[in-house]
């Protein structure tokens, strides 16, 4: 598998912007189609062109896996119905005031991690959607866990100061194993640099290509 890297716009932090599960890739409506193209043919998916109200931010305000789409308080019902259409899952529009549901969950098909600080009464909601347990956790102090861990069904990948107790306690969670790494020239924070499915992974530009041998090591995709 050839690896992938881009830019939104000359940013980077893709992750920010895109949001994917193993079907459908989010994209905003502004992105270029030369990029959807490449990006969903990387990873496997279909794209679906669409903003969070006037938001560009997919990726930082949705979370989403196979089973469900988890989308912030200011999207319309207009945007939870088009997703439901073209996904055919379910859409959970969270009342959580921590509203970057991108940032604060790591999710793949049997298991997630969720920032400590999101409400259990939300939390429970979030989980019968998605069909997974959330478990709260951080990593080296970090509380933001969709911004520092990508996962596939294969495996995952945290932020480089990870632990190896927070690594195994990270994968007996997720069902997988994973590493430690860095995206983007050494940004800990790998969600906000990367796409990862089962099939394949897109990432920010300014990713090293040491840094996306370990992308692949630890998310399962070396050829």
């Amino acid at each position: 598998m050839a690896y992938r890297r881009a830019a939104y716009f000359g940013n980077p932090f893709i992750g920010l912007f895109f949001c994917t599960n193993g079907k459908h890739t989010l994209f905003p409506i502004d992105t270029k189609k030369s990029l959807v193209k490449s990006i969903c043919s990387s990873l496997g998916t279909e794209p679906i062109m669409v903003n969070i109200q006037q938001y560009n931010l997919n990726g930082m305000y949705a979370a989403m896996n196979n089973n469900g789409i988890v989308l912030p308080s200011l999207a319309s019902e207009k945007e939870k119905k088009l997703l439901e259409e073209e996904t055919g899952l379910a859409v959970y529009v969270s009342k959580e005031k921590m509203n970057a549901h991108g940032n604060n969950l790591a999710l793949n098909d049997m298991g997630g991690l969720v920032n400590p600080a999101v409400k259990q009464k939300e939390r429970i909601e979030m989980e019968g959607c998605l069909g997974i347990e959330l478990v709260p956790f951080s990593v080296s102090g970090f509380s933001t866990m969709g911004s520092l861990c990508v996962a596939n069904n294969k495996g995952f990948i945290t932020h480089y100061a990870a632990s190896e107790r927070e690594l195994a306690e990270m994968g007996d969670v997720l069902k997988v194993k994973g590493l430690p790494g860095s995206i983007n020239m050494g940004t800990g924070f790998i969600g906000v640099g990367l796409l990862a499915t089962d099939e394949g992974y897109f990432a920010g530009e300014a990713t090293s290509p040491f840094e996306l041998g370990r992308v692949e090591e630890a998310l399962g995709l070396i050829e």
